[in-house]
């Protein structure tokens, strides 16, 4: 399994569950955020400014949270009956896997989609349960004020944010 963008907030969480549920993750993010992803239990970590990770598979499952490929691209980076996942990214991107990619994966025999997370609070609960048994962290880069919301919102933008920004009254 790939895990791009393993080093955010959501990133972080996969990795951590993956690795729970027994899967050999590859975990994709820039080279400042490395070691943070080794230390979340990758078995491999990738800089995406070196490499392609959609040239390093095939894998059977790829989640993205900041898709900005072309479907081929996505698709050429599974096994076949592989699935990738799209959790973030452009709209133009998002709106090709919605429908290019579901043409090419059928054609090609693997699933290329948008994750759809179902809303409310109680499917998180088991998620709740494991963060406070401490058996998946969370890992806070730091706490802002509201008037720091921009610069936070820009530095999460840009990648730069290791794990969750906090917002604190």
């Amino acid at each position: 399994m790939a895990v791009n963008g393993a080093g955010g907030g959501s990133g972080s969480l996969a990795v951590q569950l993956a690795k729970a549920a027994g899967a050999h993750v590859t975990a994709v993010d820039n080279a400042g955020k490395l070691d943070f992803l080794r230390s979340l239990g990758a078995d491999a970590v990738v800089d995406h400014r070196v490499e392609d990770v959609t040239r390093l598979g095939p894998f059977d499952l790829v989640l993205d949270l900041v898709a900005h490929r072309s479907v081929r691209d996505y698709r050429r980076a599974l096994a076949p009956g592989g699935r990738y996942l799209a959790v973030g990214g452009s709209v133009s991107t998002m709106l090709s896997l919605l429908t290019a990619g579901t043409v090419l994966g059928r054609v090609s025999g693997r699933r290329l989609g948008v994750l759809a997370v179902k809303p409310g609070p109680d499917h998180f609960i088991p998620l709740e349960a494991r963060c406070a048994s401490g058996e998946v962290r969370i890992h806070i880069d730091r706490e802002v004020s509201l008037d720091e919301v921009p610069e936070a919102l820009a530095s999460v933008g840009d990648g730069r944010a290791l794990g969750k920004v906090v917002v604190t009254p």
